[in-house]
């Protein structure tokens, strides 16, 4: 008796469990050379459902400025609704238009080092869809790392701005 119980119970909680979409987890190479790197990127899920999708940039970087953006368009089978994003730990400003059918976001001048991810945190399809349905659901977005020169580089600019100054000052006296 226990046993049938047991699977009884196992069936109906089985419908209310959290369904997921696929969580995507890329890795994405920024172009150009330092200073300055840039990458764009685009993740489309099949499935409805909350999804946590986390982008990697390679390779890592120094001391920087990152700059990053987010956007999706769509209705229906094609909407990603955005609830929350990071760039490392600093989160980045999500906005929501026309009752979610356009959303963007993003951050300026956020101070990384390292191994570079975006993690994405929403939901892929109309929201009043049952999880685990087809969809094609997709968004993009955009990656700008300005390098921030170490605290050695500065001392040698003003090093030599000194050199420069002192060389000025003797020729002026002689």
């Amino acid at each position: 008796m226990k046993l049938k119980s047991l699977l009884l119970a196992a069936m109906l909680a089985a419908p209310v469990a959290t369904v997921m979409a696929e969580n995507l987890t890329p890795t994405v190479p920024l172009v150009g050379a330092p200073p300055s790197q840039s990458a764009g990127f685009g993740l489309t899920h099949v499935f409805s459902g909350e999804f946590w999708d986390v982008i990697t940039f390679t390779p890592g970087v120094g001391p920087s400025t990152v700059d990053a953006s987010l956007v999706t368009i769509g209705a229906n089978t094609t909407n990603i609704d955005l609830w929350q994003a990071w760039i490392g730990i600093t989160p980045l400003t999500l906005v929501s238009l026309f009752g979610g059918t356009y959303e963007f976001g993003g951050v300026l001048g956020a101070g990384e080092s390292g191994l570079l991810q975006l993690t994405v945190h929403g939901w892929a399809g109309n929201p009043s869809m049952h999880a685990d349905m087809p969809v094609t659901a997709s968004y993009g977005g955009t990656i700008n790392v300005t390098a921030v020169p170490e605290p050695e580089t500065y001392g040698m600019m003003l090093g030599g701005l000194g050199v420069l100054a002192f060389l000025a000052r003797r020729r002026q006296t002689s």
